[in-house]
């Protein structure tokens, strides 16, 4: 994850994109940053914010629009 994910700037974003089945890609700002081709590793990394049962309940709620 170290070797993956730069320092962010102000005006940064990291986006990962879940690959069904294989892992997940992700990307600073408008660059490529990699892909963990790891579908469990995707799946724990996603659930940090998208499980029901989150630390960050009221950041699940706004990713999912509610």
């Amino acid at each position: 994850m170290t070797a993956l994910f730069p320092d962010v700037n102000q005006g940064d974003a990291i986006t990962g994109v879940n690959l069904p089945n294989r892992g997940v890609r992700f990307w600073r700002t408008d660059r490529p940053l990699g892909t963990v081709d790891d579908p469990a590793f995707a799946r724990a990394f996603f659930s940090i914010w998208l499980d029901p049962k989150t630390t960050a309940p009221d950041l699940r709620k706004s990713l999912f629009g509610a």
